[in-house]
């Protein structure tokens, strides 16, 4: 009964881990951006890059929200950096 158990475990466990696989949910760069100065590797919400420390996110003038400084406009509001840009 205890094997059976154990079997049936390992088979639910390759399971799970082909559809973290197939998902592609582990990765060493899952959640990550390059920074666009140096092009290290950083992570999505970081605000500076630990190797160059440029400034990786900045709030929008109109609507306060944080947004990429890469980003020519806000993803929130649709505010452009520029004046004179809608």
């Amino acid at each position: 009964m205890v094997l059976v158990f154990v079997l049936l475990l390992a088979l639910l466990a390759e399971a799970i881990g082909r559809e973290i696989d197939r998902l592609g949910l582990v990765g060493k760069n899952a959640g990550s951006e390059p920074c666009p100065c140096c092009g290290s590797v950083t992570e999505v919400d970081w605000l500076i890059c630990p190797r160059c420390r440029s400034l990786l996110q900045k709030h929008c003038a109109n609507c306060g929200r944080s947004k990429a400084v890469a980003n020519r406009f806000c993803p929130w509001c649709g505010t452009s950096d520029r004046r004179g840009e809608p």
